[in-house]
């Protein structure tokens, strides 16, 4: 009798367990798969109302279909993991943890990704602040020479004698020696 009831609270307990692990399994399928659904459905929303086309337009060539849409994506998936996380009673503790990541992760791929445009801006600086570089000027700077067709802020365009146009970065103004040339 003892024997019985310690048998039968072992199957109810391990009948529980098995219970808990496949409701956790089924929304951790369910959201994933709800992720990925709206991800092409942004992404072909997206495309018919042509957003990168409109981007180009503007001058942002950033695929920016694909990354609004994997954005919506990964919030879903992130979402899932929270109540996945939730349905198994695990503290705030390992969420914090979790979100503590992502956050690091982001700001050092932004870090990462500035690590270009910083420089190049600063040289755009320079080269507003010294005002020797100016559109239409001859220029010679490590094996391009050309004239001046348009400084922005990260790079400036040079045409060559050949009529090719060359975009160079404005931080190679800052490390290399350049030499205006006369008309």
């Amino acid at each position: 009798m003892v024997n019985e009831t310690i048998v039968q609270e072992a199957v109810n307990t391990a009948s529980s367990y098995f219970t808990n692990i496949a409701i956790g399994i089924a929304i951790l399928l369910i959201g994933f798969g709800i992720g990925i659904l709206i991800k092409k459905l942004v992404q072909r929303l997206l495309a018919e109302i042509e957003l990168n086309k409109i981007m180009v337009r503007i001058g942002i060539t950033y695929d920016l279909e694909t990354v609004i849409s994997s954005s919506m994506m990964y919030l879903i998936y992130l979402a899932t993991v929270i109540v996945f996380l939730d349905h198994f009673n695990i503290g705030s503790i390992v969420l914090y943890l979790v979100l503590g990541a992502l956050l690091m992760l982001g700001i050092l791929t932004m870090i990462v990704g500035l690590k270009d445009v910083i420089p190049n801006f600063v040289g755009w600086i320079y080269i507003q602040r010294h005002n020797k570089i100016k559109e239409g000027h001859k220029i010679e700077v490590k094996e391009i020479s050309g004239i001046i067709e348009k400084i922005g802020y990260l790079e400036t365009e040079i045409k060559t004698e050949r009529n090719d146009i060359l975009y160079v970065p404005n931080s190679l103004f800052l490390k290399s020696k350049f030499r205006l040339k006369k008309n």
